[in-house]
This record gives C-alpha cells, structure tokens and sequence, in this order.
C-alpha cells in the first residue's frame, strides 16, 4: 500500500461522531453540536490522509461546503 492511500477503516475513524464532537468542543461549541446550516470541513479531505483535527477542520456554512467541493470536482480533485 502507497503512503498516499487512505484504507475505509482510516476515513471511518477519522469521521466517528466521538472524533468531530471533540473537535467541536475544543472549537468553542460546548456540546459538541454545531448550529443549523453549519458544517465541519476538512481543509486536507479525508480521503487524502487529512485528519480530523483542531488545525485541519473549520466550520463553515453548507452552502460554502457546498461550493468549495464542486469547485474541486470542477479542478478534478475528487
């Protein structure tokens, strides 16, 4: 396996409510819950070895998300 793939199981844990709701907290949101119309972004993707981390994740609005994977699929980075 090349350093570069990301197994099922990887992008899983990455992903596990438990991992998000602790990045939540430590990004101020003390139930580890986000307001409606917010998501949690990857800024490295998942599927790319990004990990779910205070440093790599942001909170942005669904429509932004929306918008910055279609940008990407467009590039042909998904």
């Amino acid at each position: 396996m090349s350093k570069n793939k990301v197994t099922k199981v990887q992008i899983k844990k990455e992903r596990s409510p438990e991992k998000i709701e602790k990045v939540l907290k430590q990004k101020g949101y003390p139930r580890g819950k986000l307001p409606k119309g917010k998501v949690l972004h990857h800024i490295k993707p998942v599927v790319e070895g990004g990990k779910t981390t205070l440093k790599n994740t942001r909170v942005i609005s669904k429509t932004k998300h929306k918008k910055i994977h279609t940008n990407r699929k467009e590039r042909g980075k998904i």
